[in-house]
């Protein structure tokens, strides 16, 4: 399979690209493989020095067999190693008077490799899931790695007349206010947002950054809960709408990332009407059940029901509607009732405090945890269940995916909950839905495909 991009790195290989032969030999085999003697045939010359040619960047790693066009496994059929050759920065590139960064290079591939249209994209969010329109006021926070998301918003807002608001803290700027900012500016820090909310229409929350910056001091964590709480008064009077992306955009000129990122915009050009019949028709199965069970890999766990929402990644008027929408959407969020959850909970992973913990293991007893193990990072769950306050060791939130665009693979796991068969437990705040669990940190286990039983 020929990957995205091949960076240059090396004068060996900046060489081969030199020679104007080996050049457009490298732009045929970009577009489809061929055998050394299609190739000869096309440049007009011998077998022999194509044969050289083809060796020489094949060493270089410019080139690869393409074993699946081997049909006959008498002909060797050569293909580009990547769709696109990238001279490393360190080295420098300029194209049209303009240095060509990481960014522009990553949105060319999605453009014209795989076709996704990002202002599009940026549009629909503005028009069917924030349904914002001409005059209304867009309050953004967002650190660096969702910048590429916010700056095709503010184009696109632009054009509408909505007026936007920009507030900027990126990992840096999270972790000084975390760490160094006196008590005084950390109050003064939450106060100048609080400000800005009551101006807003909708609140979009891109600071995926913040889940991975942890405070520990005990009264900017008490001052922080209780701005929160004022947050969440304006949000309520003013009935501003909130979304939020916890997810974090990958801007390096790695193949992981670059697909990594196209599963993101893909997950986001969603059809938000359709996405949300799905999840209402399946909130509609939970109503009057009296215990739903969970089980996978010889465990289960039961709950029953307090409240149901609908995340649709859109805000609709459907009677499961959530308040608050999660982009890219597409979860049913269960508020399970207190004292009813009860069993043992096995993860394929576990999120907390911005590492991976993979195959958790905890025990359930009243919505409380009474024990848990893990496989790696177990120390990354303590500190998160440490940390977590009062309700640190209560469920917040069952979450079941319904989004068909997102899959597995290498995309953040903050969206991997989304995606259809995979369902989430919760541990932080879900005050923000109307629960009465206020956790100080959001973490989170993730099961792949489990059974789904009605009791």
């Amino acid at each position: 399979m020929i990957q995205n991009l091949l960076l240059i790195r090396n004068q060996a290989q900046l060489k081969e690209m030199g020679s104007p032969l080996k050049y457009n030999i490298l732009k045929e085999l970009i577009k489809a493989p061929a055998t050394c003697q299609q190739l000869a045939t096309l440049f007009g010359c011998s077998k022999q020095k194509m044969h050289y040619n083809l060796t020489q960047m094949l060493s270089q790693g410019l080139l690869k067999v393409e074993d699946e066009a081997n049909i006959n496994n008498k002909e060797v059929y050569y293909r580009a190693t990547a769709r696109s050759y990238v001279l490393d920065l360190a080295i420098g590139l300029e194209s049209s008077e303009k240095i060509l960064d990481n960014r522009n290079i990553i949105n060319s591939i999605l453009e014209q490799e795989y076709r996704i249209n990002l202002n599009n994209i940026a549009d629909k969010l503005l028009d069917e899931a924030l349904k914002l329109t001409k005059g209304m006021h867009l309050l953004i926070t967002t650190g660096k790695f969702n910048l590429p998301l916010v700056e095709k918003l503010l184009v696109e807002a632009g054009k509408r007349g909505i007026y936007t608001t920009l507030i900027y803290q990126d990992l840096e700027q999270l972790q000084a206010r975390a760490e160094q900012y006196s008590l005084i500016a950390f109050q003064a820090d939450y106060e100048n947002f609080n400000h800005k909310l009551k101006e807003a229409d909708v609140y979009l929350n891109l600071n995926g950054e913040s889940r991975i910056v942890e405070v520990t001091d005990p009264k900017k964590i008490q001052i922080r809960n209780r701005m929160l709480e004022k947050g969440r008064k304006i949000i309520k009077e003013k009935n501003i709408r909130l979304a939020m992306m916890p997810s974090l955009l990958n801007d390096t000129l790695s193949e992981q990332a670059i697909e990594s990122e196209v599963q993101f915009w893909r997950a986001l050009d969603i059809d938000y009407q359709m996405l949300s019949d799905k999840t209402l028709a399946l909130c509609r199965k939970f109503v009057n059940k009296n215990y739903v069970e969970i089980e996978n890999k010889s465990a289960a766990f039961r709950f029953a029901i307090n409240n149901i929402w609908a995340e649709c990644g859109s805000f609709g008027k459907g009677e499961f509607q959530s308040p608050i929408i999660n982009l890219p959407g597409g979860e049913i969020l269960i508020i399970p009732k207190p004292g009813s959850m009860q069993g043992k909970i096995i993860g394929d992973r576990a999120y907390a405090l911005g590492e991976e913990i993979l195959h958790p293991e905890v025990e359930i007893v009243n919505n409380e945890i009474i024990g848990f193990s893990a496989e790696s990072n177990q120390q990354q769950l303590a500190k998160a269940i440490e940390t977590g306050g009062k309700d640190g060791r209560k469920v917040a939130l069952i979450c079941l995916g319904t989004n068909d665009n997102i899959r597995g693979g290498n995309i953040d796991n903050a969206l991997k909950h989304k995606s259809s068969g995979f369902i989430s437990i919760y541990w932080g705040s879900n005050k923000d839905i109307g629960g009465d669990i206020a956790g100080n940190i959001e973490w989170f286990i993730q099961i792949e495909n489990p059974q789904l039983n009605f009791l």
